[in-house]
């Protein structure tokens, strides 16, 4: 095995080539850029791969318990981009430069892409595949070789499947060592893309913590706050579809639901007999997906005092990609939900840091059960009542 600053020493000569982006407004100071709020308001606007979804240059984590469909999902969206085709009534601009990394699942991931073959077409050399183990956390035996390989294919979306497969030495539960992880990842995304053109998106797929009704995914949650797309992905109940729910969007709105479903397909072997595998495809938004849990008295209670605040103080949402077009919705300010909850003695104590608490508490509940949603506008972080799908 290499050592660890070898590989490192390797990374640090491909950045001494300079600076992979240059110009654009302010005064280069080295290897930074000052600017002025004049430069700034001159930036180009946030652009996507997938619209409200996936960006270039950005880091994303699509998690959820096993068997709940995550990779189907993912590398459904990957194969597809690659084609120019996307889900949810998204589509990319034009096809895709993809690169999987499959270092889980690689025996039959063969089968799975033959599937997407027979039934999207051919991607031709937009998807590129290395199905194999990988190390690219640190030690990160492997990091400098798969950007070289992401350069040469000059990818546009590069998916790590899986996190556990790839994290390298140490312990995901430590935040320290989550954090060289992370480190891997900036570096992937910084020197995996094409020379002079924008940082490819990196997509890591992520376990859940034990069990199937994980709140988190395992290990440190430093990934989720360097992570600038979040999604869990959740497995239907009775005959309902399977959720892909964005807990986290950078300037998007979270909350939204993207319901799919996984089919059942057989895949031909010449001379063999058939293997079965599956397909996520898109289901239709009305459709019944999980059940929202039953809320406690006090998330209740919270979720009431959002209603009373919006009915009183409400504001139009503002336009963003994901904001529902709905204009007899209303927001209002985080903060403002927040201190009205803490006037109104959300919590039985009393006290301010038991009040704090409670309001900490009833915040998540309510937003990962997608009672609520949120989103960010002009730096103020808004807050509104998300209606059930179907309604």
């Amino acid at each position: 095995m290499p050592d660890a600053l070898d590989t490192y020493d390797r990374l640090i000569r491909q950045r001494e080539r300079g600076p992979r982006h240059t110009g654009g407004p302010g005064r280069q100071v080295g290897k930074l850029r000052i600017m002025t709020l004049q430069d700034a308001f001159s930036l180009p606007p946030r652009s996507y791969l997938l619209p409200g979804l996936i960006a270039p240059g950005e880091l994303s984590t699509w998690w959820g318990a096993p068997k709940c469909g995550k990779t189907f999902l993912v590398m459904r969206l990957a194969f597809g981009l690659a084609l120019g085709r996307g889900m949810w009534g998204r589509d990319p601009v034009r096809p895709l430069r993809v690169l999987y990394a499959a270092a889980e699942g690689e025996g039959g991931i063969a089968t799975r892409l033959r599937a997407l073959f027979d039934e999207m077409g051919d991607p031709g050399d937009r998807f590129a595949l290395i199905a194999q183990r990988m190390q690219l956390g640190p030690p990160s035996e492997h990091l400098a070789d798969l950007a070289e390989v992401s350069r040469q294919h000059r990818s546009e979306l590069i998916i790590i499947d899986t996190l556990a497969r790839t994290f390298g030495e140490g312990d995901e539960d430590r935040a320290q060592d989550m954090g060289g992880f992370i480190d891997a990842m900036d570096m992937l995304r910084e020197d995996g893309g094409e020379p002079g053109g924008p940082m490819p998106h990196v997509a890591v797929i992520h376990h859940g913590s034990k069990g199937e009704a994980a709140k988190t995914p395992r290990g440190s949650g430093a990934l989720l706050g360097a992570a600038d797309l979040v999604v869990k992905v959740t497995k239907g109940v009775e005959d309902g579809p399977s959720l892909a729910v964005v807990e986290h969007a950078k300037d998007d709105a979270d909350g939204d639901e993207l319901p799919f479903r996984l089919r059942i397909v057989e895949v031909e072997q010449p001379g063999r007999e058939p293997r079965k595998t599956c397909i996520a495809e898109e289901a239709e938004a009305g459709e019944r997906g999980t059940k929202r849990p039953k809320l406690t008295a006090q998330n209740a209670m919270a979720l009431s005092l959002l209603n009373d605040l919006i009915a009183a103080e409400g504001d139009i949402l503002p336009a963003a990609p994901l904001s529902p077009s709905d204009p007899s919705l209303r927001c209002v300010g985080w903060q403002e939900w927040k201190d009205h909850c803490r006037k109104s003695t959300l919590s039985a104590d009393g006290g301010e840091e038991a009040e704090k608490q409670a309001f900490k508490r009833a915040a998540r509940v309510l937003l990962a059960a997608r009672y609520i949603a949120t989103t960010e506008s002009s730096g103020r972080k808004v807050v509104w009542v998300a209606r059930p799908s179907g309604t």
